[in-house]
């Protein structure tokens, strides 16, 4: 069987959802990593797919975090080889930085759920955008959706970036907006919104793994 291997906080944004029920529909192993162990010069486990998830740390210009810059040259050094990934949310912003490109601050956070333009696709979602950095550019790479300001699904050979958090369930939404003391008034209307659509936000989902898969080596 194919083997996963999923790297996240250890108690935030690590909930597959979505993603998980990919997975296990194409027997994938998922195996586990998070971002507190990661040791310079020692690369990922083989897998035949890395999964990078969503996080509070940043790679945005002016503000990124040391054990971000880890995080860039492991990934740089994986898909340098061809590996297949896919960067959800921080690990779309991972990619873009790792391909060179930027990630730019914002003055708010984001926050919706959204259809996304993926032209000649029916992988539109609606899918979470929340985040305050935005991916301005990503050199090399493929834009499969973009919106005026931001890039929000690109890929560069087996590698891949999707901003929207395209795992979120409406409960695992609640419990990550929870997890990070966001006040109920601000996020309840999303949960209900995404709980409206679930059924479609799923299907998407699940539509868009397939695409990448058949685009993957």
């Amino acid at each position: 069987m194919p083997t996963a291997l999923v790297l996240s906080e250890t108690n935030l944004a690590h909930e597959l959802g979505y993603v998980e029920d990919w997975l296990l529909e194409n027997n994938f192993t998922i195996e586990r990593i998070y971002r507190d162990d990661l040791v310079a010069g020692v690369p990922f486990p083989p897998a035949d797919l890395l999964i990078n998830m969503g996080s509070l740390s940043s790679v945005a210009s002016g503000y990124t975090q040391e054990a971000a810059l880890l995080e860039i040259e492991l990934v740089k050094d994986w898909i340098a080889q061809g590996n297949n990934y896919i960067g959800l949310c921080f690990g779309a912003q991972v990619l873009a930085v790792a391909l060179g490109g930027h990630v730019t601050r914002q003055a708010a956070v984001h926050k919706g759920v959204e259809e996304i333009d993926f032209p000649g696709s029916d992988q539109r979602g609606p899918w979470v955008r929340w985040h305050e950095d935005f991916i301005t550019d990503a050199p090399g790479a493929i834009i499969d959706s973009e919106v005026s300001d931001a890039i929000l699904i690109f890929h560069n050979g087996n590698a891949w970036g999707v901003q929207p958090h395209v795992e979120l369930t409406p409960e695992t939404l609640e419990r990550m907006a929870i997890g990070i003391e966001v006040p109920q008034e601000d996020y309840a209307p999303l949960v209900t919104q995404l709980g409206a659509n679930a059924t479609s936000a799923r299907a998407s989902t699940l539509a868009l793994l397939d695409h990448i898969r058949l685009n993957q080596a």
